[in-house]
C-alpha cells in the first residue's frame, strides 16, 4: 500500500468530506445526536465545576468553593466511564442507522445493558492512559516516544473495540480475538485515525489565534474597566504588580487591573476545547463503527449506503484512495 502525506489543502478537503459524510449519517437518524450532546454537556459540566470552585474561593466562599472542586474531581474521574458508556451507545445507534433500521436511544440502551463490565474496564484503561499522558512530559526523549506510542496504540485499539462490543457484544477476550482477525485492515484504520487527528490539529491551529485574541481582550478589558468590576477579582494598581510602567502607554502605575474578564474568557476557551474534544471523539466513533460494519457486517448495510462508505472510510471523494476497503470474513480477516 502506498501512503502519501497530504498537503494542507488536501487535509482541509478531507476534513470537509469527512464532516459532510458524518452529518449525512447523523441526518439519517437524529437519535445519533443524543450521546454526542450528552458527552458535550458532561464535558462542559467538568469545566463549569472547576471554574465555579475557583471563583467561589476568590470571592470568599471557601467552603462552597472546596465542595465544588471536590465535586469536579468526582465528576472528572467518573467521566472515563460515562464517556465510554455514551460512545458505546453512539456506536450502536450508528450501526442500526447504517443497517437501515430505526435507531432509538431506548433500544440502544436495552441492547447494551449487559456491557457494564466492559464499560468499567474501558474506563479504567482510559484512566491509566490519562495517567500515562501526564507522565509523558516528565521523561527523556525515548521515554516520551514510548509513552506516546502507547497512547496512540490504545486510542486505536479503544476505537476498534467500541463497535466490537456495541455491535457483537463480545467479551474482552473475544474482542481481542476479533481485533486479531481484522489485522489486515490496520493500515486503513491507521490512515483514518491519524487523518482525523491531523484534521483536528488543523482546526486547533486555526482556533489558536482566536484563543490568543481572547487572552489579549481579557487583559485589555481588565485594564480598561478594572475600577468598576468586582473587587474580589482585583489585582490592584499596576504599580503594585510591576516595578515600573514604560512611558507612552495608555495606562500608568495607578491603573487598576481586574482578573474577571480574563477569567471569563479563559473559561469560554476551556469550554470550547472541551466540546471540540468530544466532537472529535464522536467523529472517530462514527468512523470506526462504519469501518467495522463495512468489514464484518457488510451484508447488513443498507444498499444505498454501501457505495458512500468506501469514499468516506478512505477520506477521499470519488474513489481516489490510498487504501482500498473491502469487506472480509470476520472469522478469517481475509478479503
Amino acid at each position: 500500500m502506498d501512503f502519501e502525506k497530504p498537503g494542507v489543502g488536501a487535509r482541509l478537503s478531507q476534513l470537509s468530506y469527512l464532516l459532510k459524510n458524518t452529518f449525512t449519517i447523523i441526518g439519517r437518524d437524529k437519535d445519533i445526536l443524543s450521546p454526542i450532546i450528552r458527552m458535550c454537556v458532561y464535558a462542559v459540566l467538568v469545566v463549569v465545576l472547576f471554574f465555579a470552585g475557583i471563583a467561589a474561593i476568590v470571592i470568599g466562599l471557601g467552603g462552597a468553593g472546596t465542595l465544588l472542586l471536590l465535586a469536579m474531581v468526582v465528576v472528572f474521574i467518573y467521566k472515563f466511564f460515562y464517556y465510554n458508556h455514551q460512545e458505546l451507545r453512539l456506536s450502536r445507534l450508528v450501526y442500526d442507522t447504517a443497517c437501515g433500521r430505526d435507531a432509538s436511544v431506548q433500544t440502544a440502551r436495552e441492547e447494551l445493558a449487559d456491557l457494564k463490565g466492559s464499560v468499567r474496564i474501558l474506563g479504567l484503561i482510559d484512566m491509566a492512559g490519562a495517567w500515562v499522558a501526564l507522565r509523558r512530559g516528565n521523561g527523556g526523549l525515548v521515554t516520551r516516544l514510548i509513552l506516546g506510542a502507547l497512547i496512540e496504540i490504545w486510542d486505536l485499539v479503544n476505537h476498534f473495540l467500541l463497535p466490537v462490543f456495541a455491535i457483537d457484544k463480545l467479551s474482552f477476550r473475544e474482542g481481542g480475538e476479533r481485533l486479531y482477525t481484522l489485522k489486515n485492515h490496520v493500515p486503513e484504520t491507521l490512515a483514518g485515525v491519524f487523518g482525523i487527528d491531523i484534521m483536528g490539529g488543523v482546526v486547533r491551529t486555526i482556533l489558536g489565534p482566536l484563543y490568543l485574541i481572547a487572552i489579549i481582550l481579557g487583559i485589555v478589558l481588565g485594564l480598561a474597566a478594572g475600577s468598576i468590576m468586582p473587587t474580589a477579582f482585583s489585582a490592584g494598581p499596576l504599580g503594585d504588580l510591576f516595578s515600573s510602567i514604560p512611558d507612552g502607554l495608555p495606562f500608568d502605575e495607578q491603573t487598576l487591573f481586574n482578573w474577571l474578564p480574563l477569567f471569563v474568557l479563559i473559561f469560554f476557551t476551556f469550554v470550547g476545547n472541551a466540546i471540540f474534544g468530544r466532537l472529535v471523539t464522536a467523529i472517530k466513533v462514527i468512523y470506526f463503527t462504519l469501518f467495522y460494519t463495512r468489514i464484518a457486517h457488510a451484508d447488513s448495510l443498507a444498499h444505498d449506503i454501501r457505495e458512500e462508505l468506501d469514499g468516506y472510510l478512505n477520506l477521499s471523494d470519488g474513489g481516489s484512495t490510498s487504501a482500498e476497503v473491502s469487506p472480509s470474513d470476520p472469522a478469517t480477516g481475509q478479503t
